[in-house]
């Protein structure tokens, strides 16, 4: 509640937001005088208020605790809350919707028809115009494995059809460990174009441990789409529903969710991953026995936790990275790529020259599971190490890591 202050130190990336969305679970939640607090700082700041809520009716013994299954009524309930607090709804941004009615097949799935979600969120629309008859509507969607380009095409024609309209957007909230999300979001707004929809994205960190490498990844991904792969994303959408980061303020704290917003905009130089941790694996070469299309060993020198370098097979199986120089090793952390969890044993071994015989450095026996983080400490005994080599002997799972950090003493 800080951001509302008149003085708010996040003046500059104030400037740059024009929507501020709400979680409909906190509209519901919010006392009268927190929430008009809210809609009159987003007011003062000439953004526009928007929320983000589930439309779907739970129905047929379906949906019931199911994300995007808050109800058709919700949406009424919210915008007359909002109004009620001096507020103009003028955005909603529905909440995933398609995929947790048609492709999601957990707990109390539904596997519903595409056009019975599009009339179930015609229903939600119509409701909510009855109190605020001009608001703008768009879609969130996540791409997991099995979406593709063509499902979210389709749910786009769908929801014309349902509505008598486009969607006035739809966002992204990308698989980031999907060796290709980049050239799908490419596909997606290529989609969009044809089909007069924006669509934006959603940049995140995930799970990063810490709020600088969640900043510094969500800024990273911005770069790599945008720079690197010329992505153009009508929407650019910050946002977390994860651990970090765990502040807002001030805007010139590059630690802060605030910060990100001036870096994507004014301080281009200053975003994407940067490392503070004296990490000397950080996009060094490495190689591997052998590589899956698509998670080649860079991906475990990436900075990035979701993505991976997977051999493809099990055990036995290695990647080993240059670091360029002959160092003394004061740590290595692996961060775990397994699926399904069990016992495994790796070995670390390091050489100083490519000819040299490579020298046992420890040797790891345990149970892990996916995203584990495994530590060895560096010691006195070990010599200078150029190349390091982390060999997986036993493991359920084809050989993978997530990421591997390397720090000198």
């Amino acid at each position: 509640m800080d951001l509302w202050a008149a003085d708010a130190p996040w003046q500059a990336a104030a400037s740059r937001v024009t929507v501020f969305k709400l979680y409909g679970e906190w509209v519901d939640q919010a006392g009268p005088a927190v929430l008009r607090a809210a809609v009159e700082g987003i007011r003062a700041r000439g953004m526009v208020l928007g929320v983000e809520a589930g439309p779907l009716d739970p129905a047929d013994g379906c949906g019931t605790d199911v994300e995007g299954f808050a109800g058709s009524g919700s949406g009424r309930r919210l915008a007359q809350k909002i109004r009620d607090a001096g507020g103009v709804l003028q955005v909603i941004a529905l909440d995933e919707p398609w995929y947790f009615g048609h492709v999601y097949d957990g707990p109390n799935a539904c596997r519903w028809p595409v056009g019975r979600i599009a009339r179930g969120v015609a229903r939600f629309v119509a409701q909510v115009r009855e109190e605020f008859p001009w608001v703008a509507v768009g879609d969130i969607e996540p791409t997991p494995l099995p979406v593709q380009t063509d499902h979210l095409a389709e749910w786009m024609g769908a929801y014309r059809e349902a509505v008598g309209e486009p969607m006035a957007f739809l966002h992204l909230d990308l698989d980031w460990s999907r060796s290709n999300w980049s050239q799908m979001a490419l596909q997606v707004e290529a989609a969009g174009d044809r089909l007069g929809v924006p669509v934006g994205i959603i940049y995140t960190g995930g799970g990063a441990p810490s709020d600088e490498q969640w900043l510094g990844l969500a800024g990273q991904r911005a770069l790599d789409h945008e720079e690197r792969d010329g992505g153009q994303p009508a929407h650019v959408v910050f946002q977390s529903w994860n651990d970090k980061p765990d502040r807002v303020l001030p805007e010139n704290d590059q630690g802060t969710f605030t910060s990100l917003i001036g870096r994507y905009f004014d301080d281009r130089d200053s975003l994407g991953i940067q490392d503070a941790t004296g990490n000397l694996a950080l996009r060094r070469p490495a190689s591997a026995t052998a590589s899956l299309a698509g998670s080649g060993p860079r991906k475990a020198v990436d900075g990035d936790p979701e993505t991976s370098w997977n051999a493809g097979v099990g055990p036995e199986a290695y990647i080993q990275i240059d670091l360029g120089r002959r160092v003394r090793i004061g740590s290595v952390r692996l961060y775990v790529g397994q699926s399904p969890p069990g016992r495994t044993v790796h070995r670390l071994l390091g050489s100083a020259s490519p000819g040299s015989p490579p020298l046992l450095l420890a040797e790891l026996t345990g149970r892990t599971a996916d995203y584990d983080v495994l530590q060895v400490m560096g010691r006195e005994a070990w010599p200078g190490i150029r190349y390091l080599r982390i060999v997986t002997i036993e493991s359920p799972s084809w050989v993978a890591w997530r990421e591997i950090e390397v720090v000198a003493r």
